[in-house]
């Protein structure tokens, strides 16, 4: 017997996973000091970049920011 339901894929109901690498900025005088990589999970893409772009800005100690964030990868999951 056949079945003619359509399921839809695992992965669509899991969402995104997006991975930002943001320059570390001194906030006193614009200079940059390093690297930080920024992590998030969304059920939408730009959702999954705006949590990534916040995950690495949670990492900034006092007196610091993350910004000019590259997009690295996204992906189902």
């Amino acid at each position: 017997m056949l079945s003619l339901g359509i399921a839809a894929p695992a992965e669509a109901a899991s969402g995104w996973q997006a991975h930002v690498q943001c320059t570390k900025m001194r906030i006193s005088d614009n200079t940059a000091h390093g690297f930080v990589q920024g992590y998030g999970n969304a059920k939408t893409q730009p959702d999954a970049w705006k949590a990534a772009i916040k995950n690495a800005n949670d990492q900034m100690s006092t007196g610091y920011r993350a910004k000019h964030c590259t997009k690295k990868t996204i992906k189902r999951g």
